[in-house]
């Protein structure tokens, strides 16, 4: 962080910083000259979802989820966060003293399902008021997707010279191109009953490890960055490919997790079977298309070419967990 960005954040929050440390790409440990410590997003998430990540904690403060909040610090105009002359948000908060949750250690496991669980029977009000204005049918979803794979191999196919990532990115779609037409034919069975028998709530939909915080006073949930309204199978769907990553993946692993979610009384009708949907969808490889292809990120291709293998890997792992503990290709009628 340079000099000009240390004095913003020192004029708008009234303090003077002593020390500055960078813990992720976008995030910072800030010791003041008066012995304070805390913790600096720096986001470059629009201000308009910044504005309904202030509305979910002016909710959340006001349920028992509250205990597991991180307050956000005032700037001296009152607000909760400002912004630089490029739109970058910054926001600070109390550093915790505190460990990662690992998705290895049973106890961990159980505890980060429990405030998922928490988070989302806490927000049911909340998204009852927001009903109808966010998240379409996975229908819907699934099939937006695979027409930008679809869009991504005509891209390819009308290049004069074909690269190596494009050749390799066409190998993998055409070996799992048929997961993104069965999923969509497989959704389109149950998600109707699904929307009658489940509520939406807000989801984290980001629950990584580092995401929560295991401290002496608690367990916190931090970065809301991608929170929104949904149902929670899609916010137990991630933390469950998050869990079989750090366990290599392990089926015994799945299992308890999997009665975790039971245990909590989380699995609901037809709720389990949208859960195996979401994770046979290919969502990993379609991830690093859209990230080469559409949004262009600035990585070299060895990176990509990195991000394309793990997506396979892990699509071949979310399969062997559904063959093994859903039976494989679901046929309802």
């Amino acid at each position: 962080m340079g000099t000009l960005e240390l004095k913003l954040v020192e004029e708008n929050y009234s303090i003077r910083i002593e020390r500055i440390k960078q813990i992720k790409s976008n995030a910072y440990f800030v010791k003041t000259k008066d012995g304070k410590e805390y913790f600096l997003k720096v986001s470059r998430v629009d201000k308009e979802h910044v504005d309904f990540i202030l509305k979910i904690f002016s909710h959340l403060k006001n349920t028992s989820f509250k205990s597991h909040l991180i307050d956000f610090q005032k700037t001296i105009d009152g607000g909760f966060y400002f912004l630089d002359e490029h739109k970058k948000v910054y926001l600070l908060c109390k550093w915790i003293d505190g460990r990662s949750a690992d998705f290895r250690n049973v106890f961990d496991l159980r505890r980060a399902v429990s405030i998922l669980h928490h988070l989302h029977l806490a927000s049911l009000s909340f998204a009852e008021e927001l009903e109808g204005s966010f998240y379409p049918s996975y229908q819907e979803v699934f099939r937006r997707k695979y027409s930008q794979v679809i869009q991504i191999k005509n891209i390819i196919h009308q290049k004069d010279n074909i690269g190596y990532f494009d050749e390799i990115f066409l190998n993998v779609v055409s070996r799992f191109e048929d997961r993104f037409v069965e999923s969509i034919h497989m959704m389109k069975k149950i998600e109707d009953y699904f929307k009658e028998e489940n509520q939406r709530v807000l989801i984290h939909h980001d629950p990584a490890h580092h995401n929560f915080i295991f401290s002496e006073k608690g367990v916190y949930l931090i970065d809301f960055d991608y929170a929104m309204v949904d149902y929670s199978v899609h916010d137990f769907v991630n933390l469950g490919v998050r869990v079989l990553k750090t366990n290599d993946w392990d089926i015994n692993v799945f299992r308890i997790y999997l009665k975790c979610l039971d245990d909590k009384n989380i699995i609901k009708k037809f709720w389990l079977e949208v859960f195996w949907i979401l994770m046979y969808f290919p969502q990993e490889i379609w991830q690093v298309g859209l990230q080469y292809y559409f949004e262009k990120q600035p990585w070299t291709e060895e990176y990509f070419l990195k991000r394309l293998k793990g997506a396979e890997r892990i699509q071949a792992g979310k399969e062997m967990i559904i063959n093994k503990i859903a039976g494989g290709i679901f046929k309802w009628h």
